[in-house]
């Protein structure tokens, strides 16, 4: 796959910086069910009104699968974010993209203990299984095959050049509350594995989207909205390849959910899910 990069000027310093060890911003990555975007999010054990949040780059690995472009990033905290450096697919880790988010920092309200969002991005899929933080210990270096002396190490400097960041580099999750039945529904075709779930659950805006796991993104799906009482609301055939991720209204119903079905007809499978409405 094509590989794309465009490195800013001084990241090899960074090995220069000095750990300030007393003190820590730890970095994670979520989902958010309700904005349908992921989350890199902040939380620091002390607390500094206008912190010098220096010039930093925080990198994201998406599964390859994910389209080859740079990420659509929303700032929130400590400067302008934006997705500068982008290697596909290299040979040392072909299963992968890498993306570098970098800033040139600015000054940050820190309270110990409470979280903030540095950036978020979407991906046009919604919710794509295998999303998280770059590794710096255990991913590629920019010595690595394919790398292209890429170097997507995050850090974080402040004005005396101390290196703040600790990277949970574990999967973003998708998280709903509704975890009566129906939550994951999985079923194995030839050691394969699918996994449907509607996500926001419950649904507090009268919209929700599906997230497919192990589907083609040329099957054709059928969806149906049903009462509790199996009342039929809508149903639509789709391509799993635009039905995944998008905004899908949900029906209007007194009750206080509604059944949301995928069926396969191909597969002679279907899989339901109860959607709750309201808190």
């Amino acid at each position: 796959m094509k590989t794309v990069y465009s490195l800013i000027t001084g990241i090899g310093l960074m090995g220069a910086m000095v750990p300030a060890l007393a003190q820590q911003v730890q970095l994670r990555l979520a989902f958010n069910t309700e904005s349908n975007r992921y989350e890199v999010i902040g939380k620091s054990d002390f607390s500094a009104k206008n912190f010098t949040w220096g010039p930093s780059q925080v990198s994201v690995v998406l599964p390859s699968e994910v389209a080859n472009e740079p990420l659509s990033v929303l700032s929130s905290n400590a400067g302008d974010w934006r997705d500068n450096s982008m290697v596909y697919s290299p040979a040392a880790a072909t299963g992968y993209d890498f993306h570098g988010l970098t800033s040139g920092g600015g000054k940050v309200d820190l309270v110990a203990d409470q979280e903030f969002v540095l950036f978020d991005f979407m991906l046009k899929s919604g919710y794509v299984d295998n999303v998280r933080l770059f590794d710096n210990a255990m991913d590629p270096t920019s010595a690595a095959a394919g790398m292209k002396g890429g170097d997507f190490r995050s850090y974080m400097a402040d004005h005396r050049g101390n290196d703040y960041l600790r990277v949970n580099s574990q999967l973003a999750p998708l998280l709903v509350k509704n975890t009566t039945e129906g939550l994951a529904l999985d079923a194995d075709e030839a050691g394969k594995s699918i996994r449907v779930v509607a996500y926001p659950n419950p649904s507090t805006i009268g919209k929700f989207r599906l997230y497919l796991k192990g589907f083609p993104r040329d099957e054709v799906v059928r969806v149906e909205m049903t009462s509790r009482s199996g009342k039929p609301f809508q149903s639509f055939d789709e391509k799993v390849e635009t039905l995944a991720g998008r905004e899908i209204n949900a029906p209007t119903t007194e009750d206080a959910f509604f059944i949301v079905t995928v069926n396969r007809p191909a597969f002679r499978q279907q899989f339901s899910q109860k959607v709750l409405i309201g808190e």
